[in-house]
């Protein structure tokens, strides 16, 4: 029993599960045209997905490229939270939030190939 508990605290685990929650949440329309503190929603939402099946899919594991993205959209977010309203969803985005901080704090990166 204690072994399952490991694996569904893992850093992996709950940022799967946390985009799983997030997939399955209704899309905003509103979201499609909006702009907040000069981020566009829709693409931020549609990066960091990509970049979170990833991370999962790899265990864990992502390239530099990959982490850069993350943490570019990590600072998008710390922009655009404390201007979000309550019409905004803001659980919505303080999840995807989460998530990124996640996987910058446990990433392993991939083994480099020798020679």
């Amino acid at each position: 029993m204690m072994k399952d508990m490991d694996v569904v605290d893992s850093p992996v685990a709950v940022v799967a599960r946390l985009w799983e929650e997030h997939r399955n949440e209704p899309w905003d329309r509103g979201w499609n045209d909006l702009e907040v503190a000069g981020v566009d929603l829709v693409s931020l939402d549609t990066r960091l997905g990509g970049c979170t099946y990833t991370w999962v899919a790899n265990g864990g594991s992502f390239h530099e490229r990959g982490m850069a993205t993350v943490g570019l959209i990590l600072g998008q977010l710390d922009t655009i939270l404390p201007e979000l309203t309550e019409d905004d969803s803001p659980r919505v985005w303080h999840r995807l939030h989460l998530m990124a901080q996640l996987i910058t704090a446990h990433n392993t990166p991939p083994a480099q190939a020798s020679s």
